[in-house]
């Protein structure tokens, strides 16, 4: 069993690290200045979200998270669309986070885009081999790393204060195109802020998970705001904004742009290296629970769990290959992009299930406040970052449906051919029994 803090930690880990060193770049390129608003805006609906999910996890303690949220107020078939696409957007997102471990590791040297994808798919086997060998090992190194991560973003921002140019023009004009980009820009920093949700699939694993769970959400999701915006504004200063592109190590280039010494621009390397790998094994962890709970609760075979102590191996084994495949889907923003479609979906259906909950009259060690006022928002604005994703994302978050009800209806069939033949068989030996 893990403490509160080690599912902080697993949590940070999944939060800090996609965001600001992979995809912050992109975002100021989408936005320009108005990134801090871009940013600002998906806080608040990481926010709503987590004080949803917060309550939701005092109440329903499951390796599934969000997929269990939705199972139990909204039944089998919502939930397995959400169980299903939150798996998918793991795997997924653990190769757009894998990307930018390759882009850092080889920020120093001039090499092709396959070497990028060569040690992207290396960084997910060992982050899989960690996950395969349980949920405590995962724990122990994501409790160190965490804490190299945050010291160095600490480091980033006093380079920031030293070698930026904190004058108008780098923050000028504040929404250099169409105010649409910042809610396109809001679209895409959301995925820094989805790892949350790991904390909710670690319920069964944790130390009085119904306060434990909570804690560690809200905590995770605070210190990760707060870090966020202070580095975009740093970004901003260290490097003007038309010179950020789609790139997987955006803070590197800022520190190279601003000359900042050569031993910083190593130190923060190796720091976003540390990160992106953390979160990599974060994401493989939340997508082997989910296929987990999913597979116990028979909507998915029962051989996908192959567990053994506290590792559900084949469900990881599934994850990470799938991730590995996902390697080739585009650039680090589609790939992020596409992820997205799945943990905005999913996530927009936790004001509603604590509206539910709340109906039922279920009780908890955790309440959201100003209830409804939250869980109205968190769906408004999840509608609002949707529109925002983009046709592609769409496409594959339909397909991604389509072929999770194949998987669920050949299960369900078979499940009920199985009982089916059970009550023949008793029948059979009923009407044996009465000749």
């Amino acid at each position: 069993m893990i403490s509160r803090w080690q599912a902080t930690f697993i949590g940070l880990g999944n939060i800090i690290g996609a965001g600001i060193f992979v995809l912050a770049g992109t975002a100021i390129s989408d936005a320009g200045p108005g990134a801090i608003i871009a940013f600002v805006i998906t806080a608040i609906l990481a926010l709503t979200i987590a004080l949803n999910s917060a309550e939701l996890s005092s109440k329903i303690v499951s390796h599934g998270g969000l997929y269990s949220f939705t199972k139990i107020t909204m039944g089998e078939s919502a939930g397995f669309v959400v169980g299903w696409l939150r798996a998918i957007s793991y795997a997924i997102a653990a190769s757009a986070v894998a990307i930018g471990f390759g882009s850092y590791l080889l920020s120093f040297v001039s090499l092709p885009y396959v070497y990028i994808l060569l040690l992207a798919a290396i960084v997910i086997a060992v982050a899989a081999f960690i996950d395969y060998r349980g949920i405590n090992t995962v724990a122990k190194v994501e409790h160190v790393l965490v804490f190299i991560t945050i010291g160095g973003l600490v480091l980033f921002i006093l380079i920031s204060i030293f070698y930026g140019h904190w004058t108008a023009p780098r923050f000028t004009p504040f929404i250099p195109s169409k105010p649409m980009a910042i809610i396109e820009a809001a679209s895409l920093a959301f995925f820094a802020y989805s790892g949350f949700n790991t904390i909710a699939t670690l319920g069964p694993e944790t130390k009085n998970p119904e306060k434990s769970i909570p804690f560690a959400i809200l905590i995770a999701l605070a210190v990760s705001t707060i870090l966020y915006i202070i580095i975009i504004f740093g970004m901003l200063a260290l490097m003007p904004y038309e010179d950020y592109g789609v790139t997987g190590n955006p803070l590197f280039n800022a520190l190279v742009f601003a000359k900042a010494p050569v031993a910083v621009e190593y130190a923060i390397n190796i720091v976003a290296i540390i990160a992106t790998f953390t979160v990599t094994v974060s994401l493989i962890v939340a997508g082997s629970r989910t296929l987990l709970q999913m597979s116990q609760d028979k909507l998915l075979p029962k051989w996908i769990q192959g567990r053994e102590k506290d590792s559900p191996r084949r469900a990881t084994l599934l994850i990470a290959g799938l991730a590995i495949v996902s390697l080739f889907i585009g650039n680090v923003q589609v790939i992020a992009l596409a992820s997205n479609f799945g943990v905005i979906f999913s996530y927009s259906l936790t004001g509603l299930a604590v509206v539910i909950l709340r109906k039922r009259k279920m009780e908890g060690k955790f309440k959201s406040p100003f209830y409804p006022f939250v869980q109205i928002l968190s769906i408004a604005l999840s509608a609002v970052i949707m529109f925002a994703l983009g046709e592609r994302s769409f496409y594959i978050g339909t397909i991604t449906i389509l072929v999770g009800f194949m998987l669920y209806f050949i299960e369900k069939e078979k499940l009920f051919g199985t009982k089916k033949d059970s009550a023949s068989e008793i029948g059979q030996n009923s009407i044996n029994l009465h000749d």
